[in-house]
Formats: C-alpha cells, sequence, structure tokens
C-alpha cells in the first residue's frame, strides 16, 4: 500500500484488533506517526527500523504495538500483545524508497551470538581496518600455535565457509556487513535478522554446505594424487565444520536445531535443547574441551534471551514438511562429513590429532 492519508502520510501497515484500529503512517518529513481509531499521536523521530508504543486501554489494560522493518525484503512485521501475552501480528509489503528513508536503530539485545558481534563491529568507523588486522592477527596466532602454512589453511576453509553465510545471506535478500575472522575462535559472518525460521535455516547450512563443497573436492584430488598436503587440507576442512554443525549455540548446527525447535510452538523441545546444552557443557568439562565449553555457555545465553521470539513467533515459522526438511539436510551433511573423516583417517594419513589440538587450544 503506498496511498496517500489525511495527514499525507504513506501507510506502513495496519491493524485492526478488537474495536481498535492502528495504523502507523510516514509523514511527508519522513516522521512517523501512529494514529489509533484515527486519532494520531504526537510523535518527532523519524520512521524507525524498529520501535513499540506502549498504551493503556480501559477494557484490554496495558497494550504494547511493535513493529520492525527488514530492508532485505522490504517488508514490515508488526505485534500487538498486551501484558507479554500476542493478540495480533502480520506482515505488510513496502515500497522500496520508503524502506530506503528508514533510521537505522542498533541490534536489540536477543542473544543472537552474531548480531552482538556485527554491533560491536558497528562501533568501529573503519570495518575494512577491522578485517584486515583480524585476518592478520588470526594468521600470526595461529602460525604461533601451529605453522603458516597451516594457519593459511585454517583461513581458507573458515573463509570459504563464512562465504557460504554471506552468499545464503544475499540470496535471501538479506543486508550483509561482510565477514570478520576471529583470532583462535574462527570467523562469522554478520548480517540482519531473519525473518523467518527457513531463511535462518538455509543460512545457517549454507556454510557446511560451502565447506562440504570444498572438502569433497580435495577429498577427490587425495584418492587421484595421495598428496599429503591435499589430504590434510580435506580432512580440516570436513574437522571445522562438522564442528560447526555440533548441535550448539551459537554453532551452525545449534542455529538449525533452534530454528527447528522454536518452529514446533512447543516448550518440551525448547526444554529439551536447554537440556541438551547442558550436557554438552558437562561433557565439555569431563573432556578438558575448552573451546566447546565456551561455545555452549554462549548457546545457553542465545537460548535465554531467545525466550520472548520462541513465546511469541516474532520470526515466521516453518512448517512440518519444512522441519523435516530441514532435519534431513542436517543428518545428511553431518554423515557426509563423517564419511570423508574416517575414510582419511582409514588411509593412515598422519595429522588426525589436529581436530584434538583446535578443540583443546
Amino acid at each position: 500500500m503506498n496511498e496517500e492519508h489525511p495527514l499525507n502520510a504513506h501507510l506502513i501497515f495496519e491493524l485492526d484488533y478488537d474495536a481498535l484500529s492502528f495504523k502507523l503512517l510516514r509523514s511527508q518529513d519522513g516522521r512517523e506517526v501512529l494514529s489509533v481509531n484515527g486519532e494520531p499521536l504526537e510523535s518527532e523521530r523519524l520512521l524507525q527500523s524498529r520501535a513499540e508504543y506502549q498504551l493503556g486501554h480501559p477494557e484490554l489494560g496495558n497494550l504494547v504495538v511493535r513493529y520492525q522493518i527488514f530492508p532485505g525484503q522490504n517488508i514490515c512485521k508488526y505485534f500487538l500483545l498486551r501484558d507479554d501475552d500476542l493478540l495480533h501480528d502480520g506482515e505488510q509489503k513496502l515500497p522500496e524508497d520508503i524502506v530506503d528513508s528508514v533510521e537505522e536503530q542498533p541490534e536489540q539485545s536477543r542473544g543472537h551470538t552474531i548480531g552482538l558481534i556485527g554491533l560491536a563491529f558497528k562501533l568501529f568507523k573503519s570495518a575494512k581496518a577491522v578485517k584486515v588486522l583480524l585476518a592478520g592477527s588470526a594468521l600470526a596466532g595461529w602460525s604461533i600455535m601451529f605453522s603458516w602454512q597451516f594457519a593459511l589453511v585454517l583461513i581458507a576453509v573458515i573463509c570459504f565457509h563464512e562465504y557460504g553465510h554471506l552468499w545464503a545471506m544475499k540470496r535471501t535478500g538479506m543486508k550483509t556487513k561482510g565477514m570478520y575472522l576471529i583470532p583462535f575462535v574462527g570467523g562469522v559472518a554478520v548480517g540482519d535478522k531473519a525473518s523467518s525460521h527457513w531463511q535462518q535455516v538455509f543460512i545457517a547450512m549454507m556454510g557446511p554446505c560451502f565447506g562440504l563443497l570444498m572438502s569433497v573436492v580435495f577429498y577427490l584430488a587425495y584418492l587421484i594424487t595421495e598428496n599429503h598436503f591435499i589430504g590434510l587440507v580435506a580432512s580440516i576442512s570436513a574437522l571445522i565444520n562438522i564442528f560447526n554443525l555440533l548441535p550448539v549455540l551459537p554453532l551452525d548446527g545449534g542455529q538449525v536445531v533452534k530454528a527447528m525447535v522454536f518452529s514446533g510452538r512447543s516448550y518440551l523441545p525448547y526444554l529439551g535443547l536447554m537440556i541438551i546444552s547442558a550436557g554438552m557443557f558437562a561433557l565439555s568439562l569431563q573432556l578438558g574441551l575448552a573451546l566447546l565449553g565456551f561455545f555452549v555457555i554462549i548457546g545457553a545465553v542465545d537460548l535465554v534471551f531467545s525466550w520472548k521470539e520462541f513465546k511469541h513467533q516474532t520470526v515466521t515459522p516453518m512448517d512440518r514438511y519444512g522441519v523435516l526438511f530441514s532435519l534431513v539436510w542436517y543428518l545428511l551433511t553431518v554423515g557426509a562429513f563423517i564419511f570423508i573423516i574416517l575414510s582419511i583417517a582409514g588411509s593412515g594419513l598422519p595429522g588426525s590429532e589436529i581436530a584434538t589440538t583446535i578443540l583443546n587450544s
């Protein structure tokens, strides 16, 4: 809807509930105006990428009108809540010129690790300089721990994996901020918040799928040439990617499992995911896997802060077929990496201790 309204404004969304009619409008000078039953509320701020209004109603009680605009998809999602209970939600397609005029707001704390890291990096004025600095630090750090040759292999594997995430983000229309190498940890691809659980699964899985493509290419080359270095690259690529597929947040596997659980709209799977995280943390302590334990802690924080998303379903869920497809895709990808790892290990290729070294680093 790009129609004109009495306030000479463009309609962003219209929400009707009971005897109430809410309209969010963008005035000609760019301000956002919320009207309730035709009566506009005063507002001096420009149209935001996300905001909420708190209202009192004699019969319905305390109400909250909340919205978020997703520039990549040119849509606005809106919600009406009463005391944290969702009463109504919907979405509205927006013209591109309206979306481009939106004033970006900092990401709210929602436990999504990639989003938090992205927010931290926004504090830097020169993103390119930060990328170069981090890449150099990662190369230097891993060179000290292992060797410069091995460090280059690690960076190549991680970059190809993260490029898969970036490709998926762009493929689904999401705005991206690039990728960053984190010394001694790995890498991260930074983008906007996903608008659906399927988009979360697609973005999370394309990193390991790009990694699988790299692993398969080097694995086949190893079978043909029997070159030790080529075989080692295939093994390292498979190990790093299968680590990312562990069902622990904020790893890719955890993101996939979280999207499937949240799509089910049931408290039992959510509780089960918390129990799995606690079990993985206990296992990491018992085996001395410090890096895995660190990720489990971050994932647990993500789950706690995602409670509102789970309760109110602010992200479009998948149907049962989408959940089943995601599960099969996930299991087949894990199986492919296991096959490559076992096959290379069975050939007697030295270097199988690398996985333990990385997990204990």
